[in-house]
């Protein structure tokens, strides 16, 4: 339990910061504040930054100043998207793990995972060879997604002049179209770069296959990856 929901009895908001809430997220209730409090019960997650509380639920964020206990605003998720700086190089580790497949019903992995030299080749020293090229979504200053690519002698490698894409999304933030528009701003990035296409491999029975064919990427092959999973390798023209 945090420290705002602890103290829910003290939020309270004004009445403009009702109506804001009411047409931002096209609310039909009399009493703002009481909808806004079952929201902190049951929030996916709460992020206390700088001078706010951040609530996320289902694809909307609330902002509640941590002093006066105030609900600010709040309005559907929307995050940017940017290109990738180097202070956000700090994030990769967390959405590497973050990209590795689950199938369902089966135990997440250890964090340890990504020290794995076959997994870590996909992050060692961003930023410092050709192909390293990254996107950024960013929500109330918060990464919460990323896509790059790198030419590197994994998976999905093809040849020295196609990048291989990874990316994910943290699992709060996922279902509201962020990692389509994170691909879809690297495409651009990629192509300002000069690169004619861009490759990945992803395991065959991954639904993320779905959303890469819906991007324009087309089956390549097969291959077995150094987990002895089969997957696909797939090619996008840009």
């Amino acid at each position: 339990m945090n420290d705002l929901t602890q103290n829910i009895g003290k939020i309270h908001t004004t009445q403009m910061g009702e109506e804001r809430i009411r047409c931002n997220l096209n609310l039909q209730t009399d009493d703002v504040v009481a909808w806004c409090k079952d929201v902190v019960k049951q929030a996916d997650v709460i992020i206390g930054q700088g001078k706010n509380w951040y609530l996320y639920k289902g694809g909307m964020v609330i902002t509640i100043n941590a002093h006066s206990y105030t609900i600010i605003t709040a309005h559907k998720i929307n995050a940017r998207i940017r290109v990738m700086c180097e202070p956000d190089y700090e994030c990769l580790p967390e959405f590497l793990y973050q990209a590795i497949f689950i199938p369902e019903g089966a135990e997440a992995p250890p964090r340890s995972i990504i020290n794995d030299p076959e997994i870590f080749v996909y992050i060692k020293d961003f930023g410092t060879q050709t192909g390293d090229l990254g996107v950024a979504a960013e929500q109330n200053g918060q990464v919460v997604g990323a896509a790059w690519t790198r030419i590197i002698p994994a998976c999905g490698h093809v040849n020295s002049k196609t990048p291989e894409l990874a990316f994910s999304v943290l699992p709060e933030f996922r279902g509201f179209g962020i990692g389509m528009r994170l691909i879809k701003k690297l495409f651009e990035l990629l192509r300002e770069s000069g690169y004619k296409q861009t490759a990945l491999s992803v395991q065959k029975d991954n639904p993320a296959v779905r959303l890469y064919q819906r991007l324009g990427y087309e089956m390549s092959g097969e291959r077995t990856d150094h987990a002895r999973r089969e997957d696909y390798l797939m090619i996008k023209k840009l």
